[in-house]
């Protein structure tokens, strides 16, 4: 079974992801989503859905009463387009299900995963979930707004923490 962080701890995976065998509950594609919804055969809650990057966060919006968990799928380094997703998700929609990143996550990438809104990670098989743990204290400050559920963090402002660190604050 797939180990992966979830709300800080690593924990056994309990979905399927498209086109995979096994047991757990299965995570939809959008596309099956929207069909199983107008065929009328889509279950009323507790639905996954795996979004691809291309794919369109407002095309979902109006089904995430239905949605448990939404898998925002990172198929190479460089593909940030789920970081817009997971604004858009948590501040636009205020989607408040399990959001998670998966593909090619590295642990380098997990702070600022958490402050777009993501509470879940499925990392890189290569990658190793306990040391990846302590990335999400990798910084204490953030001057942008964000998402930061679970987060610890203090808001600077500019000027501020330059004091701060002259007086030894």
């Amino acid at each position: 079974m797939r180990q992966l962080i979830r709300q800080r701890e690593v924990v056994a995976d309990d979905w399927r992801y498209p086109g995979q065998a096994g047991e757990g509950r299965e995570v939809l594609t959008l596309a099956a989503l929207r069909a199983a919804v107008e065929a009328g055969t889509a279950p009323s809650s507790g639905v996954g859905v795996w979004l691809e990057p291309a794919d369109e966060v407002e095309a979902l919006a109006p089904l995430l009463s239905r949605v448990a968990l939404v898998v925002l799928h990172f198929p190479k380094n460089g593909e940030g387009r789920g970081f817009t997703q997971a604004q858009l998700l948590r501040q636009r929609y205020r989607f408040g299900g399990e959001l998670r990143a998966a593909g090619n996550i590295k642990r380098d990438y997990l702070f600022f995963l958490a402050r777009c809104g993501f509470d879940a990670f499925d990392l890189d098989p290569a990658e190793n979930l306990q040391a990846a743990l302590d990335c999400f204290g990798t910084f204490t400050v953030a001057y942008q707004s964000g998402s930061d559920r679970g987060m610890s963090l203090r808001r600077g402002v500019r000027g501020q923490l330059s004091e701060a660190r002259a007086s030894g604050r």
